[in-house]
């Protein structure tokens, strides 16, 4: 996380973002008017303040409290309060509460509130409340409170209590109060709420992580294709049922929620099969003993050339199983399952409760497991 702090300082810095020190007087003019600076209403920008200001192609002023319009860029040496629009970009020295508008970016030098909105970029040198939007990407050098929204990337250096939602990037270097949304990468130092994308990753996380790949310190619930805890579990685990005597799973995830990834053999010379699947389950801790509650599916493959003969049927398994800990690295385990196999013909080597369809085969039983827990 210390890398992204460094990324965004480094951006802040490029963009020229070093807070100035406010004059102390200002001249008052409630009307200026600019073609480029040098060639306006007003012989030193730097130190007016106005109500309304219009720059043909650019203008500077000292302090706006109200509104200005450029039609290419406005520049601020101080605060603003009040509504900016700009074609290309605004640059405010210090603070800016109210609306701010540009076709390409926005830069203000220290706090904001309100609402910014840009074509391609929002650069914030220190804490923003309110709304922030881009195109490619809003950047914050603290704190922020709202909501972002970008195209490509939310980068907050500090806390975030609300929301980031970005098509490819969220990056908070502090904590994160609320949520990250993104098509792509979440990154957070810690959060509380939810990181939902294809990729989360966090160090501290209180809430749920829901993406095809979770990475965490800790975090309490991650529900994805793969889930890599660091102070979470990582098991192997062998098992026999009665549908396959071997089996061979890991399990990864968090200490209450896991993922499982499993491969197992139902020996039978040419009839042999081969089952491949994987589940997600909670883990209950009751001191010495245990409980897993999972769901597995996966598919069936015929022998004795497994993969060139293909699936042949898949396979559902809602398993409780109660485990009792020998030793910090050794467990056995043993359970009822429920289990539903489905396929285009009947496969008399398949045991069978229920035959519940006409044109499909689909058979319902209840089974067993038991085995061994490492690590």
């Amino acid at each position: 996380m210390k890398t992204a702090r460094l990324f965004v300082t480094i951006l802040i810095l490029a963009a020229g973002m070093a807070a100035q020190e406010s004059p102390r007087q200002y001249v008052y003019r409630p009307l200026s008017v600019s073609f480029v600076p040098g060639v306006a209403t007003n012989s030193e920008p730097w130190n007016v303040s106005s109500d309304y200001s219009f720059n043909i192609i650019g203008g500077q002023l000292g302090r706006l409290q109200g509104i200005e319009l450029g039609g290419v860029y406005n520049y601020e040496e101080d605060d603003v309060l009040g509504y900016q629009a700009a074609g290309v970009f605004n640059r405010v020295g210090r603070d800016f509460t109210g609306l701010q508008q540009a076709g390409v970016v926005n830069i203000v030098g220290r706090e904001f509130g309100g609402v910014q909105t840009a074509g391609a970029v929002n650069v914030l040198g220190g804490c923003f409340g309110g709304l922030q939007m881009a195109g490619a990407a809003n950047i914050v050098g603290g704190c922020f409170t709202g909501l972002q929204m970008a195209g490509a990337a939310n980068i907050v250096d500090s806390s975030v209590y609300g929301a980031q939602m970005a098509g490819s990037v969220n990056v908070t270097g502090g904590h994160l109060w609320g949520a990250q949304l993104s098509g792509a990468v979440n990154i957070a130092e810690e959060f509380t709420g939810a990181q939902i994308g294809l990729v989360n990753i966090c160090g501290t996380g209180r809430g749920l992580q829901f993406g095809l790949v979770n990475i965490a310190e800790e975090v309490d619930v991650p529900i994805g294709l793969v889930s890599i805890v660091e102070n979470g579990q990582f098991h192997v685990n062998a098992w026999a049922s009665e549908y396959s005597l071997l089996n061979l799973g890991i399990k990864t995830g968090s200490r209450s929620i896991y993922n499982i990834f499993m491969v197992g053999c139902r020996p039978d010379g040419d009839l042999t099969r081969l089952i491949a699947g994987m589940g997600i389950g909670g883990h209950i801790p009751l001191q010495e003993f245990f409980v897993d509650i999972d769901a597995l599916g996966g598919s069936v493959y015929g022998g004795p050339d497994w993969f060139r003969e293909g699936q042949i049927a898949l396979l559902s398994s809602l398993r409780m199983t109660g485990g009792w800990q020998l030793s910090d690295k050794l467990a056995l385990t043993a359970g009822p399952s429920v289990n539903v196999r489905v396929s285009e013909f009947a496969d008399e080597q398949d045991g069978t409760l229920l035959d519940m369809h006409e044109d499909w085969d689909v058979r319902v039983w209840p089974g067993f497991t038991i085995g061994f827990q490492l690590l």
